[in-house]
Formats: C-alpha cells, sequence, structure tokens
C-alpha cells in the first residue's frame, strides 16, 4: 500500500512538471518579454529569459507542429482517420521547406548575435543583424497568418507564442543594440571626411537613421539568400510556395485526396503512422473494403498469415487467437509517429524470419507477398 502511494505520489509530482515545463514555463517567458519591452530588468535574468525563448521556443514549437498539426504529412498524401497521423497536412511544403528554414536560421542567429554578444559591433554588422531579425519577424507573421485558418483546433494557437516572444524580443534588443551604437559616436565624435561618408555619419547618428539603415541592409540580404536558394533549386519563389504548396491552411492552394479510414492491426498502425523516411509505405491498399496504407513490413507479415493459413489451418486459428488478445490492445498504444517508427524497428528481426521462412517453402514468395491488401487472393491468382 505505501509502495502505492509513493508511486502516486511521484507520478503526481512528474505530472506537475510536465505541466508546468510545457505551460508554465511559456506563459512565464511571454510576460517576462513583455515587460522587458517597457522595463530595465537586470542583464543576466534577461540572458537567461533569451537563453529559453529562443531553445525552448524552437524545440516546442518544431515538436508540437510534428506531432499535433501534421508537419511532413504533404498535401498529396491522404489523412489517416482513427490512426495516429495529425488532423491536418503539414502547414509548409516539404518540397520548399529550405526557402523557409534557411531565412529562419538567419533570424535565430542575428536574434542571438544580439543577445548574447555584448560588445559593440562595427555598424555594418550591427545593421544587417538587426535585418536578420526583421527577417524573422516577417516569418513569424506569415506563419501564424498560415495557421490562422485552423489555429482553435487542437489548440494551434499555442504556436503563435513563440513568434510572438520574439517579436517582443526583437523591440528590446534592436532597442539595446542602437543605443549601444550611437552613445559610442556620441563619446567619438570623429566627423568622417567627404559627403557621403559624412551623409551616413549624420543618418546613423539618430535612432530612426538606425531602424533606416536596416532597412536598407535588409535588401542585399534579401538578394543573397534568393541567389543561395536557387542555386540549391529552390527558385525565387520559394518563400511563396512554401506556403502555397500546402493544403488545410490560409495561403493553401492544393486539394488533398480523400482521408482513409485506419482499423485494427497493428502493423497497420506503424505503416500509416510513423515517419515516412523509416516506415517506407508503399501504396494504398485495401482491409475490410476500407483503404489503408501499406509497407513491406506488413505485406511480408500477412504473407506469412495467408502462407499458414492456406497450409496449416489449425495452427492459423492459434497465431490469429495470440494476435487478437495482443496485437490489438498493442495497435492502441501507437498513438504516436515516434511509437510507429519504433515498432517497425522492433519487427524487423521478426520481418526477416517471416520473409526467410517464405524463400524456404512457398514457391513464388514475391508475388505472394505483392498481392496482400490488393483485394485479390493469392490462392485464386496463383490457379
Amino acid at each position: 500500500m505505501a509502495g502505492n502511494v509513493f508511486e502516486d505520489i511521484i507520478n503526481g509530482i512528474g505530472g506537475f512538471l510536465a505541466v508546468f515545463i510545457v505551460l508554465g514555463v511559456p506563459i512565464i517567458l511571454t510576460v517576462i518579454n513583455f515587460a522587458g519591452m517597457f522595463t530595465d530588468f537586470k542583464k543576466i535574468k534577461m540572458k537567461v529569459c533569451d537563453f529559453l525563448t529562443l531553445m525552448l521556443g524552437t524545440l516546442f514549437s518544431l515538436i508540437y507542429l510534428i506531432f499535433f498539426v501534421g508537419l511532413g504529412v504533404e498535401y498529396d498524401e491522404p489523412i489517416v482517420l482513427g490512426g495516429v497521423n495529425a488532423d491536418f497536412h503539414s502547414p509548409l511544403s516539404g518540397d520548399f521547406m529550405p526557402s523557409f528554414g534557411i531565412p529562419l536560421i538567419i533570424a535565430l542567429v542575428s536574434m542571438f548575435a544580439l543577445c548574447f554578444v555584448k560588445r559593440r559591433k562595427p555598424p555594418l554588422v550591427g545593421a544587417v543583424l538587426i535585418s536578420g531579425i526583421y527577417m524573422g519577424n516577417v516569418l513569424g507573421a506569415l506563419f501564424c497568418i498560415q495557421l490562422f485558418e485552423n489555429c482553435f483546433d487542437n489548440l494551434i494557437f499555442i504556436l503563435f507564442l513563440f513568434p510572438l516572444n520574439y517579436f517582443m524580443m526583437s523591440v528590446r534588443v534592436i532597442r539595446d543594440e542602437i543605443d549601444r551604437q550611437l552613445d559610442f559616436m556620441e563619446e567619438n565624435q570623429c566627423l568622417p571626411s567627404g559627403k557621403f561618408m559624412g551623409a551616413v555619419y549624420k543618418l546613423l547618428s539618430k535612432s530612426s537613421g538606425w531602424y533606416l539603415a536596416s532597412f536598407i541592409a535588409l535588401v542585399p540580404l534579401t538578394a543573397a539568400l534568393l541567389i543561395i536558394l536557387v542555386l540549391f533549386g529552390q527558385g525565387a519563389d520559394g518563400i511563396v510556395k512554401v506556403f502555397t504548396m500546402t493544403a488545410d491552411w490560409t495561403f493553401s492552394t492544393q486539394i488533398p485526396p480523400p482521408p482513409v479510414q485506419y482499423e485494427g492491426h497493428y502493423l497497420c498502425t506503424v505503416a500509416a503512422g510513423g515517419h515516412k523516411k523509416i516506415v517506407k509505405p508503399q501504396r494504398m491498399g485495401i482491409r475490410l473494403g476500407k483503404p489503408i496504407v501499406v509497407n513491406r513490413q506488413l505485406c511480408i507479415a500477412n504473407a506469412f498469415e495467408d502462407y499458414i493459413m492456406e497450409k496449416t489451418p489449425k495452427f492459423h486459428r492459434a497465431v490469429r487467437n495470440f494476435y487478437d488478445k495482443y496485437g490489438y490492445p498493442l495497435s492502441r498504444k501507437i498513438t504516436t509517429p515516434l511509437r510507429a517508427d519504433i515498432v517497425y524497428i522492433l519487427m524487423k528481426p521478426l520481418e526477416w524470419i517471416f520473409l526467410l521462412f517464405l524463400y524456404t517453402f512457398d514457391v513464388s514468395p514475391e508475388s505472394r507477398i505483392a498481392v496482400q491488401y490488393t483485394g485479390k487472393s493469392y490462392s485464386r491468382i496463383k490457379k
């Protein structure tokens, strides 16, 4: 009894900590970042807040996108109803992800540099870093607009927190950087020679001039970025297509295939719900008159069952009873793509045993494998 009480206490503490990390920490960081726009906190406190905002914001957003929104489920893939896939297709096109990812990395690096590299930077470097932060705010705004179509489903509006915090950080960080640059210019008043450099100095001697200079610096930064993306095959319109070549969202222009219904078999769950690069779905199949996603592991397992059902019906009934007792409950535990990936990997040795068995005893093992979930019977085809 005491052991159970102690275990309940530990589980309760663990649950509280999980909720606090997932919900409490982002809310606290948001409040601090909001206050930081108007109040000067101690530098050490803001450094900790900035670090947690950038690290946890990026990590939590990525996790939430993958497991609850559908990042990686492209518009031409069917949503699996009742399976482990999300309810939506990816809000960002996988084919054009570098057009979003590379500018995002530049924006995060720019923010990180201005937050944690406190020594004075050359004026041009400071202007470019500020323009990189501007770019991050533009990406954040576009991302939030893209999600707005379904923002109240699956609590998707939670993903607005990181772009909001990034914006609030940018207000404070850009202001502090400009103040540092202006203070240095006032302490070292040395008007450069030449009309052009004199005009540049005059422009940068005011806060408004720094904001303008950063916007000007955004033009060559964007041009260089476009050249890089074109060289990587993204095209000049990649940043547009990363939002439009999607389904279900605000900027989406594509029509997805109809959803398919999932039922029961845990290897069906794996094929439909795991990450494509791992579980390797091959085609759509038919099970109990309904479409399902099929991979080779599923076909091999079903081909093995088909063979023993054909040759030894009694043994097959025993295998079937064992699966009905343990397989279906297992399928209900596979509730995330990661769990599906793990089951796929754990099933690999058994898959190889099934395949070895088929190649040892079946005359046409690949034919039997290929016909699985096609709606046709292998025993009829071989006749």
